[in-house]
């Protein structure tokens, strides 16, 4: 691998739900006059997944627990947002300095469940949920592009998060399909002949980071990331819930 290049797909439409957000990618990618080749990667922002699957929720209409009820009191945030996080979650794991850090639901740490209010329509009430299966939506996504290119593709979703021990967020691969998201090093030399003993390679993640610095995280309208020139024939391939720590091997907890 000797050039990685990253295009974004410019004029990308709002979506909204039950779009068809295949076809779009790929109308946005006759509009860009971009043809997809075998090998490249489609990093797609986990809002348009979301919102293609219709995954708002209106805090109004929902009805919140004596838990929510509590825990907004101490937190002095509302009891309707809580009972979506802990509805999305399967352990609360702190409240520490009125931040919500969670086991969510799908098995990765996050904050409030990844229930999100940016970059959707502007109402103080609605709020965006991650997709309810991203392995099985980044799986439709690639055989549905796949079908109707006949390209060798892999598909990445990705979100944002935070890192224990550093400041800001940077993007990481919620789910993939058609790539290895974990690469093993461990049995293999580095260049002084070293055997690797505990080396494995979140290539999934660092393609998400990649993507990330062309998506932004404000008003830059680009959720669309195409990777190409990364080789990835070599591997074999899992999917980026592979990247999920577990429980009893989690240092941070």
């Amino acid at each position: 691998m000797d050039n990685l290049s990253l295009q974004t797909l410019n004029e990308f439409p709002l979506i909204q739900p039950g779009d068809n957000l295949s076809s779009i990618i790929l109308e946005s990618c006759k509009h860009n006059h971009f043809e997809l080749q075998d090998g490249d990667i489609i990093a797609i922002a986990q809002k348009v997944v979301s919102k293609s699957e219709g995954r708002y929720e209106n805090l109004l209409e929902i009805k919140p627990s004596q838990k929510a009820f509590d825990l907004g009191k101490s937190l002095n945030r509302e009891p309707a947002f809580i009972e979506l996080i802990l509805n999305e979650s399967n352990e609360i794991i702190s409240t520490e300095k009125n931040v919500i850090i969670v086991e969510h639901k799908l098995g990765f740490i996050n904050i409030n469940a990844g229930i999100d209010r940016s970059n959707i329509p502007e109402n103080k009430n609605i709020v965006l949920l991650l997709p309810e299966d991203p392995s099985l939506s980044s799986q439709k996504i690639y055989e549905d592009i796949s079908s109707k290119t006949n390209k060798n593709i892999s598909v990445i979703i990705t979100d944002s998060m935070t890192r224990p021990y550093r400041s800001g967020v940077t993007n990481f691969a919620l789910a993939s399909a058609n790539i290895q998201s974990l690469i093993d090093l461990k049995g293999e030399k580095d260049i002084y002949g070293n055997i690797l003993q505990a080396t494995e390679i979140a290539i999934a993640d660092e393609l998400a980071a990649a993507a990330g610095l062309l998506m932004g995280q404000g008003s830059e309208g680009m959720p669309i990331v195409i990777i190409r020139g990364f080789d990835r024939t070599q591997y074999a391939k899992n999917d980026a819930f592979d990247l999920i720590v577990k429980k009893e091997d989690d240092l941070y907890r």
